[in-house]
């Protein structure tokens, strides 16, 4: 499982549709059903109840849900505090080997 998997399935849940994750995700829904279907595989349980009106998560499929929406929203953080070394003041920090110096320099 990656992070596009992640955002895939938490598309899934919130639109309630797998049509709706599709558009929304800018893919199609054969692709989306089949991701959907490899997690399903990986994990070996089922993640979503299949009705004609949309999708619900499972008991598993919520705690996937919960702990992919943890996951994604922790990666965002990352991304944005790592961004501000590279916005206009930033700073960059280089670590340089010390294997040629001699010791205690």
């Amino acid at each position: 499982m990656d992070l596009r998997d992640m955002r895939a399935f938490v598309a899934v849940v919130e639109e309630g549709a797998l049509s709706a994750a599709a558009r929304r995700l800018h893919m199609s829904q054969p692709r989306l059903s089949q991701m959907v279907l490899a997690l399903e595989r990986e994990f070996g349980v089922g993640l979503l109840v299949r009705s004609s009106t949309g999708v619900q998560p499972t008991e598993a499929g919520t705690t996937l849900l919960a702990e992919s929406r943890a996951v994604l929203a922790r990666y965002d953080q990352a991304v944005a505090v790592v961004a501000r070394h590279a916005a206009p003041g930033g700073s960059v920090l280089r670590l340089e080997s010390r294997s040629n110096c001699p010791p205690g320099s």
